[in-house]
């Protein structure tokens, strides 16, 4: 008898160190046990788990989150946040394997002074949440070379 959980698929493309990007599947929880709805790709992501179940052309994964550089999302609508949100600044990040990415980073309201330099130092998120038009990037905070706030 097998049981089986049923989940959310997500389509992502998603690079991870020493390779270009690929469409993969990632499989989202029904519930989260953040809030009531259903687990998000922020969630899947900045939660503890370190390695991270998937597909790619039909064949299952388990992908170390360490070694993600990023991962985007097509549409911002799955993933808009209710939070206050006090700053939204433009920003390039350039990583490790040359690849530079430009677009808006969103700075929550419990910051005083928000920085994006704050951003970055938040040790609880590993991925940076970037958003550019109709996309949202979740890239690897440790895979960042250097950050470029306009």
């Amino acid at each position: 008898m097998t049981v089986r959980v049923p989940m959310i698929e997500q389509k992502v493309e998603l690079v991870v160190a020493g390779s270009g990007p690929e469409e993969h599947v990632i499989f989202l929880s029904p519930a989260s046990e953040d809030h009531a709805l259903s687990e998000t790709v922020e969630d899947y992501l900045q939660g503890p788990r370190r390695f991270l179940p998937m597909s790619s052309g039909g064949i299952p994964k388990i992908v170390n989150r360490d070694h993600i550089l990023w991962l985007k999302v097509e549409g911002k609508s799955a993933e808009t946040e209710e939070e206050e949100i006090t700053l939204v600044k433009e920003t390039i990040v350039e990583l490790v394997d040359g690849t530079r990415l430009e677009g808006y980073v969103r700075i929550g309201a419990p910051i005083i002074h928000p920085r994006v330099s704050d951003l970055m130092n938040q040790d609880s998120e590993p991925f940076l949440r970037m958003e550019d038009s109709g996309s949202i990037y979740y890239i690897n905070k440790a895979m960042i070379r250097y950050a470029l706030p306009r």
